[in-house]
């Protein structure tokens, strides 16, 4: 799941953001059915109540025709498969680095996860912050690619319950779950004092946002925080990667369980959004804290 940041005319999106999405069979709700103010998707439909978004021909990232929205498990490993990874972010996120300081909220060491990672630099550069760092991911070959870049030692282990991995650094305090992220519990990882979600739920299926949710905030300690990167455009023409989302919609998927603050929207349309046929493209970071 990715994050994309306007630069010098050239976009450079965040890892592996985008990925996490596990195109995992769900229903969608009429909230996020048309996230992004899909208007040509709901004329086609006429408001039937249909998995509209299989309806009209869009592109995705590659500029690649597809015809529905969502992205199954098999299609995330097929674009890392084909290097079709253009989201990877070749350098630490700037909207980490800009509100590291109110994600740790004044403290230390701390205990990080980073949902849907992909092969972000973000993990290794919290590690040598002197975290402990946890990752998810469920393309292997990311997993992989990860530890081989930064020449790192791991050891790797099936996990019981997820049907999955974990890849272990040898010399630091980082791990990444290679599994579903739907299925991973704080039985099996845990709980975490930081989550920052560089693109994740931005490239979760939109259909699967209450899931994510009920994913991701037991994860959170309860003096935890959650730096959360999200997306405003118009998925009409661009099916996503990464799905627009709506105050409103963050309002209703955490205003009950945390304390929602916005820190920043700022215009990110570059050349690569305008060729997804984008004339917006506004990134929005908030700050999430347990009630």
């Amino acid at each position: 799941m990715p994050v994309f940041e306007k630069e010098t005319g050239n976009l450079a999106v965040p890892d592996g953001a985008v990925r996490p999405v596990e195109g995992i069979e769900s229903t969608q709700t009429p909230k996020d059915s048309l996230a992004g103010s899909d208007k040509r998707v709901k004329q086609s439909a006429g408001d039937s109540g249909e998995d509209t978004s299989r309806m009209v021909k869009m592109v995705n990232q590659d500029l690649e025709e597809v015809d529905t929205r969502s992205m199954t498990l098999e299609d995330w490993h097929n674009k890392w498969r084909r290097g079709k990874t253009k989201f990877h972010m070749s350098k630490v996120h700037p909207s980490l680095n800009k509100f590291y300081d109110r994600l740790l909220q004044g403290e230390g060491r701390r205990r990080m996860f980073l949902p849907m990672c992909g092969k972000s630099l973000d993990l290794k550069w919290l590690a040598d912050q002197g975290h402990s760092v946890v990752g998810n991911e469920v393309v292997e070959m990311a997993c992989r690619q990860f530890f081989d870049d930064h020449d790192l030692q791991y050891t790797t282990e099936r996990v019981e319950g997820v049907n999955g991995t974990l890849f272990k650094a040898a010399d630091i305090d980082l791990q990444i779950y290679n599994c579903d992220f739907y299925k991973l519990t704080s039985d099996v990882a845990g709980t975490f004092d930081c989550i920052w979600d560089r693109g994740a739920m931005a490239a979760a299926n939109p259909e699967d946002r209450d899931r994510y949710a009920g994913v991701i905030v037991p994860l959170l300690k309860p003096t935890g925080a959650y730096l959360l990167d999200l997306f405003e455009l118009e998925n009409t023409v661009f099916a996503g990667p990464p799905h627009g989302i709506t105050d409103e919609r963050v309002g209703e998927l955490f205003g009950s369980r945390c304390n929602v603050e916005v820190l920043m929207k700022a215009d990110r349309l570059g050349d690569w959004q305008k060729s997804w046929g984008l004339d917006s493209f506004v990134e929005v970071v908030r700050l999430l804290t347990p009630k």
